[in-house]
C-alpha cells in the first residue's frame, strides 16, 4: 500500500482507525485486478533508542532520531504493506504526474487537520529527477501511518528520512477534494551514497542490487517508523540506480 492509498482512504472522513481499514482493504481489493503485489508484513522491534532532539534546521517540532539496539522482535498488531518492484513504482509515479526529487526536508510542526496522520516538511536544496518541477521551499506531507491508538492497520512503517534530512521521494500531487492542503509523499533516506529502502513508504529493493543498514535515521516524533521497518530490514541501494530508474 503506498502513501497515496493512504490518503485517498484518510481524506474522506475523520480517521476513525476501524473505518480506514476497511476504507484500504477496499482499495487493495481493487487494485489487484491490475496488477499483483509483493506482499511484506512488518511488525516492530523490541526495543529502541529514541533520541528527540532538534533535527538539522529544524524550526518546529523536533525531530525523532532512532539506533535500533537488539535485534528486531516482531509482535502482534503490526502493520504491513504491498508494493511494486521500484522500476514499476516510478514508472507509475511519472504516469501519475508525481515528481521524483532528492533534496533535504526539515519538519514545521504542523500536523495534519482533523487528526489526519501526517507531519509537514519542508524540502530545501530540491533536485527534481523527473516530473513537475519542484522548488526548494516546498512544503509536503509526510505520513507517520500511526493514529492515536497506534500503527494504522495495513499501512505502510511512516516516514523516515536521513539524520542531516537528505531524502529521496516521489510527491503525489494533492488529492482533490482532500483535508490536506498540498502534496504529500512517499520518502526514503539518503545516507552517503545509498537510498535506504524498507517497509517505511513501502519500498521494494526487488531486483535492486543492496547491503543492510542499520545506522540511525530520522522519523516523526512519536510514529516508531524505524522499529517497525527494521523488522523486515533496511537496505541500501547506490543513489545513482535509483536516480537511472527515475529518468528511465
Amino acid at each position: 500500500m503506498d502513501v497515496n492509498d493512504l490518503t485517498d482512504a484518510l481524506s474522506g472522513h475523520a480517521p476513525d482507525q476501524a473505518a480506514v481499514l476497511a476504507a484500504l482493504q477496499s482499495k487493495r481489493r481493487r487494485r489487484t485486478t491490475k496488477r499483483a503485489l509483493t506482499v511484506g508484513a512488518a511488525a516492530a522491534l523490541a526495543m529502541g533508542i529514541i533520541v528527540l532532539g532538534a533535527g538539522a534546521g529544524t524550526t518546529g517540532r523536533p525531530t525523532a532520531i532512532s539506533t535500533p539496539s537488539t535485534t528486531p522482535t516482531a509482535f502482534s498488531g503490526a502493520s504491513g504493506c504491498a508494493s511494486d518492484p521500484m522500476e514499476r513504482t516510478l514508472a507509475d509515479a511519472r504516469g501519475r504526474g508525481a515528481s521524483i526529487i532528492v533534496a533535504k526536508g526539515t519538519l514545521t510542526g504542523h500536523t495534519g487537520p482533523e487528526g489526519l496522520p501526517y507531519a509537514e516538511m519542508q524540502l530545501t536544496d530540491v533536485h527534481t529527477l523527473s516530473g513537475p518541477s519542484m522548488a526548494s521551499g516546498s512544503h509536503v506531507w509526510a505520513n507517520s501511518a500511526h493514529g492515536p491508538s497506534g500503527p494504522i492497520p495495513g499501512a505502510d512503517a511512516g516516514a523516515l528520512w536521513a539524520t542531516d534530512g537528505s531524502l529521496f521521494a516521489i510527491i503525489w500531487p494533492q488529492p482533490s477534494g482532500g483535508f490536506l492542503t498540498g502534496p504529500t509523499m512517499s520518502v526514503a533516506p539518503v545516507v552517503g551514497n545509498q537510498v535506504i529502502l524498507s517497509t517505511a513508504g513501502c519500498w521494494n529493493t526487488t531486483g535492486l542490487t543492496s547491503t543492510p543498514f542499520t545506522g540511525p535515521l530520522a522519523e516523526i516524533p512519536g510514529s516508531d517508523s524505524y522499529t517497525r521497518a527494521a523488522v523486515n530490514g533496511l537496505h541500501g541501494v547506490p543513489l545513482d540506480t535509483i536516480q537511472a530508474l527515475a529518468t528511465h
